[in-house]
């Protein structure tokens, strides 16, 4: 599996800088502390989903930019080895980015793996315009949407615009997936954001 320490890091970093922000200033914008950003920037820690979601946020990109360390190509092969994938350190919930060329800037692929009684962490509230669709491809998910619960089974989808928070939990008793479509076309300047090339 791809580590991606060092490829998060250095793209917090380069997008950060690019946006004139020093450390200080991005720990206010995303709630995360100064220290912890160093530690990330520097490879010696892994953001946990949360974490990283919210610097994501902070820094107007998603988190599938952040583990990316080159755009897409017209035709690629990405090995499951080779996944941009981050691993939330204290929950062992796996989050892998399927970005590929056959998905346009303002549409995003994820892939979350939930271990039994594990959740991602309750995330902030999404940009405006920002349309998500859930799939549970293995075992059974709850999702949390600014608080008010879902319980889906395998083959159930879930689709929902911005929320307050959202959280995704495994409340079973053996591991469950989940496939995640992030649709930001309609978020406010998210072609011109979103169309740059990454750092």
């Amino acid at each position: 599996m791809h580590d991606p320490s060092s490829s998060i890091g250095k793209n917090i970093r380069s997008r950060r800088q690019a946006l004139g922000l020093s450390l200080d200033a991005l720990a206010q914008a995303s709630g995360v502390s100064s220290t912890m950003l160093s530690e990330v920037e520097r490879a010696r820690k892994n953001p946990t989903v949360k974490l990283a979601y919210q610097i994501a946020r902070a820094l107007g990109c998603s988190l599938t930019d952040l583990l990316e360390d080159s755009p897409a190509v017209e035709v690629s092969i990405v090995r499951a080895d080779q996944r941009r994938t981050l691993v939330d350190p204290d929950t062992q919930v796996v989050r892998h980015g399927l970005r590929s060329s056959l998905l346009d800037r303002n549409l995003e692929l994820a892939w979350y793996e939930l271990p039994a009684g594990e959740s991602s962490g309750e995330m902030g509230a999404n940009l405006p315009g920002m349309v998500e669709l859930a799939t549970v491809v293995e075992g059974s998910v709850e999702v949390v949407l600014g608080g008010r619960s879902f319980e889906l089974e395998l083959g159930d989808s879930i689709t929902y615009g911005p929320q307050s928070t959202t959280e995704y939990r495994n409340p079973g008793d053996e591991p469950a997936q989940i496939l995640l479509l992030i649709d930001t076309s309609k978020v406010h300047g998210a072609s011109s954001k979103r169309a740059a090339p990454d750092s």
